[in-house]
């Protein structure tokens, strides 16, 4: 009895190694196909050294408001876009631009659902082509403007286990990776950006009467005092005094992602535009 016993345990443990290795693989396997997709979106950005490849003009009217000093947009149904993004804007309307961290992971279209009934999240488990993915896709939270912008622009991503979407962004814990971060680009289809890492920290979702400092309400400041208590919040927080000045009336972008520490933890870091360029 003692054997068979032993024998039948064995068995047990022998299926759930198995499961666990099958549901790895998958996993694997999914993320991969994914990182795929976003390499070949990645390969039809326009290079700025190319020749246009689209059927689009650049628009050359530069009486219109929306194209003055930006001869360099192209107009897709009415929407005024950089040339670079036109093929991928044409493909997918939901498309706002790209996010990019050199020698990191994070190398992604960013998409926008203002009008999205899921509280903006619609990509949180879709890809590209709004099929389910279990990494989905970073996504500009819909209280956000990037055209005519809000003082803080937030883009929430995936923390995945495989590495990719946001994964990387906790590394700017890491004092030596912030030093060689400091600076990364988000390209809107609107304008190309720089921006310079403010401030990183850990943090959590608070309930809804909780009054304490929540980064993720952030968007638009009242007016100066409100804003520069925000700057000042996220510096008390942050892991890495960077000693980067900010004044009201810069622009913010904040990456989010999940992080464990706690219940409902995440990871944010926060920069500030220093140059913006349409190409």
């Amino acid at each position: 009895m003692k054997k068979k016993i032993t024998n039948i345990l064995a068995i047990l443990c022998l299926c759930v190694a198995v499961g666990c290795a099958l549901y790895l693989g998958i996993y694997y396997y999914k993320s991969a196909k994914s990182e795929k997709a976003v390499s070949e979106l990645s390969n039809m950005i326009i290079k700025t050294t190319e020749t246009k490849k689209s059927d689009e003009k650049p628009i050359t009217n530069l009486d219109s408001a929306d194209t003055k000093s930006e001869p360099n947009l192209v107009n897709v149904d009415g929407v005024f876009v950089q040339n670079k993004f036109s093929s991928i804007y044409r493909m997918n309307r939901d498309f706002l631009g790209w996010l990019t961290i050199e020698d990191t992971h994070i190398d992604y279209p960013v998409m926008f659902t203002p009008n999205d009934s899921e509280h903006g999240e619609f990509y949180i488990h879709r890809d590209f082509d709004k099929n389910y993915s279990a990494a989905g896709l970073p996504f500009v939270d819909k209280n956000c403007r990037v055209k005519n912008p809000t003082d803080n622009v937030i883009i929430y991503g995936h923390n995945m286990n495989s590495g990719t979407m946001f994964h990387d962004i906790i590394k700017y814990e890491n004092k030596d990776f912030y030093e060689s971060h400091k600076k990364f680009h988000f390209d809107s289809i609107y304008e190309d950006a720089e921006y310079e890492v403010v401030a990183m920290f850990y943090g959590e979702i608070y309930d809804i009467n909780d009054t304490r400092f929540k980064y993720y309400q952030f968007v638009n400041a009242a007016n100066e005092e409100e804003f520069l208590n925000f700057i000042q919040e996220i510096k008390k927080m942050s892991i890495i005094n960077t000693g980067v000045d900010v004044q009201y009336g810069d622009h913010l972008l904040t990456l989010s992602t999940c992080a464990y520490h706690v219940e409902d933890g995440r990871f944010a870091v926060v920069a500030k535009k220093i140059e913006s360029e349409t190409k």
